[in-house]
């Protein structure tokens, strides 16, 4: 699970939105922006209060997102590409909030990636 492949299937389905609209794409990402803002002030701190400071500001996100998720699975058509990016984030939701549990798991697995 890595927030970097989620965060891209809801750009991919922010891309086939009618050009002006905002929808469930854009306020997803908004989500996955503010987890990614949380990391940042994180990055330096040991992995306790790394923890401690994911437990204060990203569970509250994470706990909004499940909610919000729940509702738009039942509203979204499966096969379209914000029903894939909502299938997706379901399916990978174990993963997905696995870094909550411990401050040396990183959000995303770009690092890893990359190298």
């Amino acid at each position: 699970g890595c927030w970097a492949h989620a965060r891209r299937k809801f750009v991919e389905a922010q891309k086939v939105q009618p050009k002006g609209k905002t929808g469930k794409a854009d306020w997803a990402l908004n989500q996955i922006r503010k987890l990614y803002s949380v990391e940042k002030q994180a990055k330096a701190l040991e992995p306790e209060a790394r923890h401690a400071l994911r437990e204060q500001k990203s569970r509250p996100l994470i706990d909004q997102l499940r909610t919000w998720l729940d509702k738009s699975l039942a509203q979204v058509l499966p096969k379209s590409a914000l029903g894939k990016a909502l299938h997706y984030l379901d399916n990978q939701w174990p993963r997905l909030t696995r870094f909550l549990d411990d401050g040396l798991i990183p959000l995303d697995n770009n690092p890893a990636e990359n190298a």
